[in-house]
């Protein structure tokens, strides 16, 4: 600004100058003085003009050069973090394969990091069993399991909870694959580890525990009607554990009793003569059959064959069972009752 004003003066002189050479007054080595140092004032303008582009151009360049130093600042920063890797949680390395001064490759495995606190028992459930473990809304039931340890004999026992299911069914196996999650007891369980996982059903409302031998394949049951005749029943059989089935019986009412035991030799219409279990316990030296001796035999099969007022399907049913060795001891007490001796 200061150079500029100054050329602004020496053009003034110049013009004053040139004003009084008009006049006759100035001389020609005075105008052409005024001159120089105008276009010397000029030259200085230009100069400075220069140097402030210059210094412009290098705060740009500077400017330029912090970004870039920033920059690299940044990318050795993200350096210096990719070499230092930090799990979200605590665990036990397994399968390290870093060494000191090593080079790895893109997507290389260095280890794995299992959560001794977070570990999940997977199992193999028939897709039967599975079903009972499914709502009604077609999720899993969050139902709770044992997980057992065999160590020498002794059991390293942990509680878990059913988490999933796993999505599809490989190649080769059938079934349904089950995750449960250990809750508690887990320091002892290590993963890999071989364990037994007994898991709780859901609890069933309104069923009974019978003998198989009390349902036919038809999912009925023999029940005995006020009258000790026999009558016939519709059940659901909702598992099957051993010699016994749970049913859920409807159509049956509180009390009702039920045989225990079908033969081909039951059915419906027949009048009996029930062996409840108490009875039983009253007497348990009582022998359950007998031997009989043919004129006690020939005797009870006279009078079997005599009656006509017994239905046709009992008297073959009674027949049968006096032609064994051993007859049981309650049939051969009834006859004779009724026979009178």
């Amino acid at each position: 600004a200061a150079a500029e004003r100054q050329a602004e003066l020496r053009q003034q002189a110049v013009a004053r100058q040139k004003e009084m050479d008009t006049r006759g007054l100035g001389r020609a080595a005075d105008t052409e003085t005024a001159q120089l140092a105008a276009s010397a004032a000029e030259q200085a303008v230009l100069t400075r003009r220069s140097a402030l582009s210059q210094a412009e151009a290098r705060l740009d360049q500077a400017q330029t050069a912090v970004v870039r130093s920033q920059i690299a600042v940044s990318e050795a920063a993200r350096k210096l973090a990719d070499t230092e890797i930090r799990a979200e949680f605590d665990g036990l390395l397994s399968g390290v394969s870093a060494v000191p001064g090593g080079l790895l490759a893109t997507n290389e495995q260095l280890g794995e990091l299992i959560d001794p606190t977070a570990l999940e028992v997977a199992f193999r459930v028939s897709t039967a069993q599975f079903a009972r473990f499914v709502g009604d809304d077609g999720q899993l039931a969050p139902a709770q399991a044992e997980v057992v340890l065999d160590v020498m004999g002794a059991e390293l026992a942990a509680t878990a909870r059913l988490t999933r299911v796993g999505a599809a069914v490989e190649a080769g196996q059938t079934g349904r694959l089950l995750y449960a999650r250990i809750e508690t007891g887990a320091a002892g369980f290590r993963a890999g580890d071989f364990v037994t996982v007994r898991l709780a059903e859901p609890p069933l409302d309104n069923v009974a525990m019978v003998p198989a031998s009390a349902v036919d394949a038809k999912g009925t049951v023999l029940v005995v009607g006020t009258d000790e005749r026999l009558g016939e029943a519709p059940v659901e059989v909702l598992r099957r554990q051993g010699d016994a089935v749970i049913i859920r019986a409807t159509a049956l009412k509180p009390g009702q009793e039920i045989v225990s035991e079908r033969t081909p030799l039951l059915g419906t219409g027949l009048k009996v003569r029930p062996m409840r279990p108490d009875a039983g316990a009253a007497a348990p030296t009582a022998p359950a059959t007998i031997a009989l001796d043919p004129e006690r035999r020939a005797r009870l099969i006279a009078y079997v064959e005599g009656n006509s007022a017994m239905p046709a399907e009992a008297k073959a049913r009674i027949m049968g069972q006096l032609q064994q060795d051993e007859v049981p001891m309650q049939v051969v007490e009834r006859l004779e009752q009724r026979m009178g001796g």
